[in-house]
């Protein structure tokens, strides 16, 4: 197994960040090219499923957990997903550090399918997450570079 890790800070309340990353149907909220066809939704949280069409596929997700007091939300992809990578689980948590402040760490395991090398498969990975959380501070706006 691989896996992939970011952590980030970020100038707004822990609450207000994880209202908006745990919203598992309002993803298109925050992340950049999505429109309010590219999502349906089966159910609501947990074990809720929803379906993203993606400018490289249509990829299923399904919320695994979803720990409203300690701000964490693990979800897998279902099926085959368009990314080279196969029994994908993600993780993430909101830590308050202060009253306007919070660390998001966001990341996953899983099992590379052979088709890219790993070098190339994490940096897709790591890009989805800063979408999500570029998105969040922007619609908190907050919005600061995230280096690396």
């Amino acid at each position: 197994m691989a896996s992939v890790m970011i952590k980030r800070d970020i100038k707004a309340p822990a609450r207000e960040v994880w209202t908006l990353l745990s919203d598992f149907g309002g993803i298109g909220n925050i992340m950049r090219g999505m429109g309010p066809d590219d999502l349906t939704m089966e159910g609501e949280g947990l074990l809720a499923v929803r379906t993203i069409k993606t400018p490289t596929g249509t990829v299923k997700e399904r919320c695994e957990a979803l720990d409203e007091a300690n701000m964490m939300m693990s979800y897998s992809i279902l099926g085959d997903p368009p990314l080279p990578i196969t029994h994908y689980l993600s993780t993430f948590r909101v830590f308050e550090t202060g009253p306007q402040s919070c660390r998001v760490e966001w990341g996953s395991s899983f099992q590379p399918d052979g088709t890219v090398p790993l070098a190339e498969v994490e940096p897709m990975i790591e890009a989805i997450y800063k979408s999500g959380i570029i998105g969040t501070q922007k619609k908190l706006g907050v919005f600061e570079k995230i280096a690396g």
